[in-house]
């Protein structure tokens, strides 16, 4: 009986949270001519070996500097961008100071938005005043809504009360076994209840949710493995009433969705992503997440801009890494480098409001 009083006071907790959290962010409206880039969970450290950031460390300032900055996106950085648990600021600062003077430079030219994660809680003590001002979530208003982005960890007890457990842990443990910071979130199973729960606060209060903390993208509440059944189910259905020779080129993106989703079944058939998050008949759109930018295969990242929302990958061709968008068109080269943007999934936001307003 005991258990059963508290949970209810679990979940009333993680709400309040939440709505603390909603009301307390700032409320920055968005016309349809401005431009916003959502980044997440960079885990910046002192260039070492246990720096889970070096290998895209390119890849992101490219991406930031010349895409970006050039086309006067405004930035937002979701949380957990310097490792403050494992690594002393003064370290990181040196190691990527050219990074975080491009921070400055969305600071100066657009606009630049820091939102605290759990790695990175620390940061208003010990960053100059100039770097801030230093935020726990940002409300964006856009006809039609509310998004509402804030870093994800504080739908979790456990990163609310004990975060310097979680940092202890990390400094003192973690950094002497070499243990990297991907592990340590994707193995948790814990990742799940935290997406549910933001999920079912967002719905209830009819505003679109924008995370990262569990380096796991998700889009219109949909992870990866969701969307492509949804995609495969939909080329088929397009199949049966297209020509001979768009067959064809259908047939092509099944068989390419098929390998992907192959190839993620089994690379996710321990940590239980098979199945979908959330076990309603009807997803509501309401949950996004910006994923992480120490992926093995590139980064994610969020955009927003002309009254609609896309999940994009970035991705280094030398990597073997190949990607189309999700209308088929093949991804787009940064210049002249080996660096690639793919649209994973994009939609109308004005789409995404009436679907939340009318299925809850």
């Amino acid at each position: 009986m005991s258990t059963a009083r508290a949970a209810p006071i679990y979940t009333s907790t993680i709400e309040g949270a939440l709505q603390g959290l909603l009301e307390e962010a700032p409320g920055i409206p968005l016309r349809p001519s401005d431009r916003v880039v959502i980044l997440s969970d960079l885990h910046l450290g002192d260039g070492g070996t246990r720096d889970d950031f070096r290998h895209n460390s390119g890849l992101v300032h490219h991406a930031l500097r010349d895409y970006y900055l050039d086309r006067g996106f405004s930035l937002v950085l979701n949380g957990d961008i310097e490792e403050l648990q494992r690594f002393r600021y003064h370290a990181i600062r040196d190691t990527w100071a050219g990074l975080l003077s491009l921070f400055s430079q969305f600071r100066a030219r657009t606009a630049l938005y820091r939102v605290l994660g759990n790695h990175d809680e620390s940061l208003p003590a010990a960053a100059e005043e100039s770097e801030g001002p230093f935020l726990r979530a940002v409300r964006f208003l856009v006809d039609g809504g509310t998004l509402f982005v804030f870093h994800g960890h504080q739908a979790t007890i456990f990163f609310e009360r004990f975060n310097g457990v979680s940092g202890f842990f990390l400094r003192h443990v973690a950094n002497r076994l070499r243990i990297p910071n991907v592990p340590v979130m994707y193995e948790s199973r814990k990742k799940y209840l935290t997406e549910h729960r933001v999920y079912a606060f967002s719905s209830t209060r009819k505003v679109v949710s924008i995370i990262g903390h569990t380096h796991r993208p998700l889009f219109e509440s949909l992870s990866k493995i969701d969307t492509l059944r949804f995609r495969i189910e939909q080329l088929c259905r397009d199949h049966s009433l297209a020509s001979p020779q768009a067959r064809k080129v259908i047939e092509t993106a099944i068989s390419s969705c098929r390998a992907e989703l192959e190839r993620l079944w089994e690379k996710d058939r321990q940590n239980g992503l098979r199945s979908s998050l959330y076990s309603e008949h009807l997803s509501i759109p309401c949950l996004f997440n910006s994923g992480c930018a120490i992926g093995k295969r590139g980064f994610t990242a969020v955009e927003i801009g002309g009254g609609r929302i896309a999940l994009v990958h970035w991705f280094d061709r030398l990597r073997g890494e190949r990607h189309m968008s999700e209308d088929g068109r093949s991804a787009e080269r940064l210049g002249t480098t080996s660096y690639y943007r793919a649209v994973l999934k994009e939609d109308r936001l004005q789409y995404v409001f009436t679907r939340i307003r009318l299925l809850t």
